[in-house]
């Protein structure tokens, strides 16, 4: 009955480790996707400002579009490497919040912008590109909400067991090398006591060496009177 007990529960681990590398694989191949995704959507943005830059002159709406754009989404740029490559979730959340936030200048600077008088027409970039990255910012906010649920679904896995091989061998190895480093509690007072008692005779011996000195110191005076 116990031998069915137990390779019941074997049956069971081996297909948990199984499902769980399953999990962890799709979670690999997803970061580097979301990685790819990243890059281009966060890229395309001043990449985009810089060619308005150059098409219209150097504009002045051009220009502070495109150092506003290089500024914030350098630090989008970084926020979605730390939560797709380091699996920081709160930097997921950055990340989104930077693209919306690039998204509130634009709207706001939009309002104030008169646009710039080109060779044969007026060229409005602020509301071209507001337009443009509307679509942008919904890339974006669909990228890190991927991002979050396989930063939850990775985080399940990094405190389940077997993690990171999910392989019964490399489990069972490493229970065993935890069973080693944790100590018998009975063992661990027996251990206690010897060298309590060790203490206590290395104590005794050294108050019995002094005595004997001094007995010794005594009996020199003694003989030295006689």
């Amino acid at each position: 009955m116990e031998n069915n007990e137990i390779r019941r529960n074997q049956e069971l681990k081996a297909k948990e480790f199984a499902h769980n590398l399953t999990l962890l694989n799709k979670c690999k191949k997803t970061y580097f996707r979301i990685i790819i995704a990243y890059m281009f959507s966060l890229i395309f943005f001043p990449l985009l400002s810089l060619f308005l830059m150059l098409g219209s002159v150097f504009a002045d709406d051009t220009i502070f579009l495109t150092f506003e754009s290089i500024i914030v989404y350098s630090l989008a740029i970084y926020c979605a490497w730390q939560g797709a490559y380091r699996k920081r979730d709160l930097f997921v959340l950055f990340t989104g919040g930077l693209a919306v936030f690039n998204q509130i200048i634009l709207s706001i600077f939009k309002k104030y912008a008169n646009g710039e008088y080109l060779k044969y027409f007026k060229f409005d970039s602020i509301g071209y590109t507001s337009r443009i990255h509307l679509l942008l910012l919904a890339i974006i906010l669909l990228i890190a909400a991927i991002n979050m649920k396989t930063n939850h679904t990775f985080h399940e896995l990094e405190t389940a067991d077997g993690y990171p091989y999910f392989n019964e061998r490399f489990f069972e190895q490493d229970m065993d090398s935890r069973q080693r480093a944790i100590k018998d509690p009975y063992q661990q007072k027996f251990d206690e006591l010897k060298q309590t008692a060790a203490d206590q005779m290395t104590d005794l011996t050294l108050k019995s060496e002094k005595l004997d000195d001094h007995v010794d110191n005594y009996r020199n005076d003694y003989m030295d009177d006689v």
